[in-house]
């Protein structure tokens, strides 16, 4: 199967030159821009931030997502909550600087018990991100994560069924829906929320005494090929984008990344000839 191949461009350098060329050679076609020179991407000054407006230009390589940090905070902290909510402003404002429609957001820290009233305080906590998103006319990519309140497949669904929004879409993720010990197979997880999926995360791990692991895309337990069928036979057409966070033991990104890139394209291979 042909697929559409993104890079979060800090997943092979944070010298985005050097990621953007290396992600050319390869034959990715699609960026995100997440930690750009050691910091995320809404938190550059602005010289720097015309320098990467540069190095993208001239690349020609499309902008699919700022990865910005939207809720990855306290539940309960005022102040925290307003920082996050002046940094969603500011990754729509980049957003269009560099020619997209997509920020990403999250839910919180992980509680350690999502009760029912702390369900409430997370919905009404993203009222406010939903709302702006509407009135700006971008779409926010709602990334699963198991280091957040909504990981799971089963998570997203109740987030989706509370938001029936446009302005709220999803970036999913199967690998960290496996970190979140999702109950749901990838392409599963996938197939009960594919109506709002409009882009996908790829990275794979497993658990060893316990603990995760993250590991090249096809060295881990989930189930790339069944999921890119899903997707194949759904006629998704999005981006599906290389997040890896595996190291090898040298901690060269370029070398883990290039190790997923390959584990991706041998499942698709499969997926197609199975």
């Amino acid at each position: 199967m042909e697929l559409n191949l993104g890079v979060l461009t800090d997943e092979i350098s944070d010298d985005l030159q050097l990621a953007i060329d290396t992600a050319k050679s390869w034959g990715i076609s699609n960026i995100e821009l997440h930690r750009v020179w050691g910091q995320n991407i809404c938190h550059l000054c602005d010289a720097d931030l015309s320098r990467a407006l540069a190095i993208v230009r001239s690349s020609g390589m499309p902008v699919t997502c700022i990865d910005s940090l939207t809720l990855r905070c306290a539940l309960d902290s005022d102040s925290e909550y307003s920082e996050h909510i002046a940094h969603m402003r500011r990754s729509i404002e980049l957003a269009r600087l560099f020619g997209t429609n997509m920020v990403r957001l999250f839910a919180f820290w992980k509680e350690p018990q999502v009760t029912d009233a702390v369900w409430q305080r997370i919905v009404t906590r993203l009222e406010l991100p939903i709302r702006i998103a509407e009135r700006e006319g971008i779409t926010l990519g709602f990334e699963n994560v198991s280091s957040g309140n909504i990981g799971s497949s089963a998570d997203m669904k109740r987030l989706l069924d509370a938001f029936p929004s446009p302005a709220l879409q999803v970036i999913w993720d199967p690998g960290n829906a496996y970190a979140a010990r999702d109950e749901l197979s990838a392409a599963e997880g996938y197939r009960l929320l594919r109506d709002r999926v409009v882009h996908v995360h790829v990275k794979d791990c497993d658990f060893h005494n316990g603990e995760r692991r993250w590991l090249p895309v096809g060295a881990g337990k989930v189930d790339y090929v069944g999921f890119l069928r899903a997707l194949s036979e759904d006629g998704y057409g999005g981006v599906i984008a290389l997040e890896t966070h595996y190291r090898p033991a040298s901690g060269d990104a370029i070398e883990a990344s290039r190790a997923s890139l390959d584990g991706l394209l041998a499942a698709a291979a499969r997926a197609s000839n199975e």
